[in-house]
C-alpha cells in the first residue's frame, strides 16, 4: 500500500492536503510538530477533533503523532519562523522513516517570500535528506504554486473545513478573526466563492 506522512497543524491548507492523499488511497500518517508557539495549545485541540471526524471517514489515516520541533519564534509583528521548515521537514522525515515511510507531504503554497518556502530549497533538502538516508525520500508540495482560495474551492466538498483551525490569537479556543491568519482565512473563501464555515469571536 502506498505510504505518505502529512505534516498536519488542522488549518485550510494542511487538512486539504490530508483529504487528497486519503482520497488516493495512500496510507496516511498526519504529523503534527510541536514548536512551543502561543498558540499552540488550542491548535493541537482542533487537530485532534478534526483528526477523530476524519478518521470514522477514512479507514488508511493513521493515529495522529505528535512530535517536538522548537526552535526560533516568529519575531514581533512577524509570522516568519527563520528555518521553520527544515525544522518541520526534518522532524517530519525522521518520524515517517522509523514506520517505514519514505513520502513526506508539505502543504506550502510557496506564497510566502520566505527563503525556505520554495520548491528549489525543499527540491535541494530533498537530495540532501535522500543522501543521507541512502534511499529516495520525496518531499512533494502538491499545492505548490496555488492560492488559498483555489485550495478551498477544490476541496470544499470534501475537507470539513468547519473542523480546521488557523489563527495565532485565539481567544477562548476559537478564531480570534482579527489577526493575519484569520483575514487570510476570511479571504480565502470569500475569493472561491463559497460560505465561510468559521465562528469568529470579531467579524
Amino acid at each position: 500500500m502506498k505510504k505518505v506522512g502529512v505534516l498536519f497543524s488542522a488549518g485550510v491548507e494542511s487538512t486539504s492536503l490530508l483529504v487528497y492523499y486519503l482520497e488516493r488511497g495512500y496510507l496516511t500518517l498526519p504529523l503534527y510538530a510541536r514548536c512551543g508557539l502561543s498558540w499552540e495549545r488550542t491548535e493541537l485541540k482542533w487537530s485532534e477533533r478534526l483528526w477523530a471526524f476524519l478518521k470514522y471517514r477514512y479507514k488508511n489515516l493513521m493515529p495522529l503523532k505528535t512530535f517536538p520541533a522548537s526552535g526560533l519564534q516568529p519575531s514581533k509583528g512577524s509570522i516568519e519562523i527563520p528555518l521553520r521548515n527544515i525544522t518541520l521537514v526534518m522532524g517530519a522525515v525522521v518520524h515517517a522513516y522509523v514506520k517505514g515511510i519514505r513520502k513526506v507531504a508539505l502543504g506550502s503554497l510557496g506564497i510566502y517570500p520566505f527563503p525556505d518556502n520554495n520548491r528549489d530549497y525543499l527540491d535541494r533538502l530533498e537530495a540532501l535528506i535522500s543522501e543521507g538516508a541512502r534511499e529516495n525520500i520525496s518531499l512533494e508540495t502538491p499545492f505548490m504554486g496555488m492560492e488559498k482560495w483555489e485550495v478551498v474551492r477544490e476541496f470544499y466538498r470534501k475537507a470539513p473545513y468547519r473542523l480546521t483551525f488557523s489563527c495565532v490569537k485565539p481567544i477562548i479556543g476559537k478564531h480570534c478573526g482579527k489577526c493575519e491568519k484569520c483575514l487570510e482565512r476570511k479571504e480565502g473563501f470569500l475569493k472561491a466563492g463559497v460560505p465561510d464555515p468559521t465562528s469568529y469571536v470579531s467579524s
